[in-house]
């Protein structure tokens, strides 16, 4: 089977992005066919057609079934929200932006160019609770649906259920079609291997996911299909895998194989990651092993290592894995993590338990459920089945500090009446204020609109209380928690440190001065050299990381006063980033940190990419100053940087516990050098397996835009630099 895996797995590498018409063909027919039907019902009628009628994949992979394109990194369109591309995976994949130019038929334009919702999938940045697949099977859920409806007595609530029912149905079919298409394959197939592989696919898709998995590979292929019809049914982007090592470790005894469940769990990321959405685009299907729960007990088992070895074995980016971190976690699990970070493979991403659990716990989620957390994106955290947590940052959109501080300095009438910081920072919060209103009751008009009209039946199944209230996931999950996201923290830190130190120490500047340079572009390239000099976020330098607390409490003041006059519960606050630092650069002009205009804002919540002057050591120092609980109940994002000769397992134990024991909450972990990454560029044909973590996902340095090389190449040599 190894070597099965690795063809799969060269096959899938060496795979070009396409577009495959089929889902979007698929569901248009649906919704002529039923454009009267309530929104819920035609819902799933159109993931029925779609399921119904879709062709087969059982060639890419034979160890798995299930697909969501007629063939891999084909791009699955989900014309209900639009038929666009998307900023970030154009910034990722360089010749993809006129992969959508004339293939989609004008038919399909014009049908929904006043039908779709908008944006490129739906809310995705979920994790269902794959439990109730495994364990329960779907028949059962079909009739606790059906049960419900027996006594119903409100007809939206009823309706809602029977698109439940029509869409487990439809996924059963599809479960039963593989199984016929398996068997058929398996009687022409003179390879033994996979005619085998063929013949245990039909045996387990006649059972699963109907019925409760009686086995691993049963258990597996379970998940396959709830994952890619999930994304089927429209979320596309950021579906998380939960919590897969707990949920399969009823299936483990004595007799277990281990390199059996690391093959069987390597063919399964592989069929996921071909059959992601928008092809090479999506890199944020999170994977999350490990932990305690709430009787204090590590969750770490056999299959935890196995899906170690399988990351390690295949070394393709995505998805990607997290491992979460406690006092307690399993040794031999914590050896192979530190060893695979070390050998420069850039995972797991690293989650500490206690902090992250008491984040949920002060947002109001009960105990038992915080300790089931996961992560559900780039880094947002959600737990599965209950609570989309910082995924509902939709609702109250972002904070971007960087961008609100210059927002005041360049349109400012007389920028020269800010006496001084104080006055500053008043003009900044009432900013952030007014913003953060706005954005919280558009989301929260958007949510309503996306659970009316493009509601996800499927999906709402696996979620917890959603088949009881007849209502779907985004208002009847267990927990509703409004989000939101924040970047641009460390530019606004360093802007206002050197504010202060070049504007109201030093007087060398005043701000109408500094406004003038920023509008030229630091022209005067000896405005931006004292701007540059000026205390710096990361350095563990107090002059500069006042500033973050400052923000931090600024920003927590704005949120709760929000969250009492839309009458909500309390918020969380998400750092994330992706490949946002790009985007969010390009609409941001020179800024007081020195930046120059257009260029990326900060790539974490660690230093700025090029100031990094006093090790990894101060910029955790720095970030250990935050308390996490208070003021990132959603999660952060910390990047990291070291060398190859810092890179021994037994060092990366020794900073990884020492900054966990301190309240740290996040860790991703980049071992490279300079040398390196320049023969990477050169002869990417020798590093096919070097994976790196840029902001908020993973995947090949070969495999990345020039620019995200680039970016990885300046964390590098200000490495040597501080060497």
């Amino acid at each position: 089977m190894r070597e099965l895996i690795r063809r799969i797995r060269d096959a899938l590498l060496s795979t070009e992005d396409t577009v495959c018409l089929e889902r979007a063909q698929l569901v248009t027919e649906a919704y002529r066919r039923y454009e009267k039907d309530p929104p819920p019902l035609k819902r799933a009628k159109a993931l029925a057609h779609v399921l119904r009628h879709m062709t087969l994949d059982l060639r890419s992979n034979p160890i798995f079934a299930g697909n969501t394109s007629s063939r891999p990194r084909a791009w699955m369109l989900i014309p209900e929200h639009g038929i666009t591309n998307d900023t970030q995976v154009l910034i990722e994949n360089e010749g993809l932006e006129h992969i959508l130019d004339g293939k989609v038929p004008q038919d399909i334009l014009d049908y929904w160019s006043e039908r779709s919702f908008g944006g490129a999938a739906g809310i995705g940045h979920l994790a269902v609770d794959l439990n109730l697949v495994v364990h329960r099977g779907l028949e059962a859920l079909l009739a606790e649906a059906e049960q419900c409806n027996a006594e119903e007595t409100d007809s939206e609530r009823r309706v809602y259920r029977e698109a439940m029912i029509i869409a487990l149905r439809a996924v059963i079919d599809w479960a039963h079609r593989y199984a016929k298409a398996a068997a058929e394959a398996a009687r022409s197939q003179r390879d033994p291997l996979i005619r085998e592989a063929f013949l245990r696919l039909a045996q387990a898709c006649r059972h699963v996911p109907a019925k409760p998995a009686r086995n691993l590979f049963e258990a597996l292929q379970a998940m396959v299909f709830a994952h890619l019809t999930t994304a089927i049914e429209g979320h596309g982007m950021s579906i998380s895998i939960g919590l897969p090592d707990r949920v399969l470790a009823p299936f483990l005894d004595g007799s277990s194989d281990p390199e059996y469940a690391t093959n069987l769990i390597a063919a399964f990321l592989l069929k996921v990651a071909a059959n992601s959405f928008l092809g090479r685009g999506s890199k944020t299907q999170a994977i999350t092993v490990g932990g305690v729960n709430h009787r204090g007990e590590d969750q770490c088992n056999a299959l935890t290592l196995c899906f170690l070895e399988a990351c390690d074995l295949l070394r393709i980016g995505d998805p990607h894995l997290f491992l979460r971190w406690h006092k307690g976690i399993d040794p031999a699990v914590k050896q192979r993590a530190a060893a695979m970070l070390a050998s420069g493979i850039s995972m797991p991403l690293l989650i500490h338990d206690v902090p992250t659990v008491q984040g949920f716990i002060n947002a109001g989620v009960a105990e038992e459920d915080a300790w089931e957390y996961c992560v559900i994106g780039c880094n947002e955290l959600g737990i599965p089945g209950r609570l989309m947590s910082t995924a509902t940052a939709s609702i109250g959109g972002t904070v971007q500090y960087l961008g609100l501080l210059n927002e005041i300095l360049l349109n400012h009438p007389e920028p020269d009446s800010l006496g001084d910081m104080r006055q500053l920072l008043t003009c900044l919060e009432e900013r952030m204020r007014h913003r953060a209103l706005e954005m919280r009751r558009r989301g929260v008009q958007q949510w309503r609109r996306m659970a009316e009209w493009v509601p996800t039946p499927f999906t709402s199944v696996l979620m917890h209380g959603c088949i009881q209230r007849g209502q779907d996931l985004l208002l009847g999950m267990k927990y509703w928690i409004p989000g939101h996201y924040e970047r641009g923290l460390t530019n606004a830190v360093n802007a206002l440190a050197a504010i202060e130190k070049v504007v109201f120490e030093d007087r060398a500047l005043s701000l109408s001065e500094l406004r003038q340079a920023m509008r030229e572009n630091f022209r005067d390239r000896r405005v931006r050299a004292r701007l540059l000099t000026a205390p710096k976020w990361g350095h563990d330098d107090e002059r500069a990381d006042r500033w973050a607390l400052e923000l931090l409490k600024m920003r927590e003041r704005v949120l709760k006063r929000v969250d009492a006059q839309c009458g909500h519960p309390t918020h969380t606050v998400c750092h994330v980033v992706r490949s946002l630092h790009y985007v969010d650069g390009r609409r941001i002009a020179a800024s007081p940190d020195g930046r120059l205009a257009w260029t990326p804002v900060a790539d974490s919540i660690g230093a700025q990419t090029g100031t990094v002057r006093n090790g990894p050591t101060a910029i955790l120092n720095s970030v250990l100053k935050i308390d996490y609980p208070r003021y990132y109940r959603g999660g952060y994002n910390l990047n990291l940087t070291l060398s190859k000769s810092q890179a021994r397992p037994e060092l990366l134990l020794t900073l990884i516990e020492g900054f966990f024991a301190q309240g740290g909450q996040e860790l991703q972990i980049n071992c490279f050098n300079l040398e390196m990454l320049r023969e990477a560029q050169r002869n990417p044909e020798k590093y096919q397996d070097l994976v790196v973590r840029i902001a908020g996902f993973c995947a090949r340095f070969i495999d990345l835009s020039p620019a995200e090389q680039e970016e990885l190449i300046q964390r590098a040599e200000a490495l040597a630099g501080d060497r």
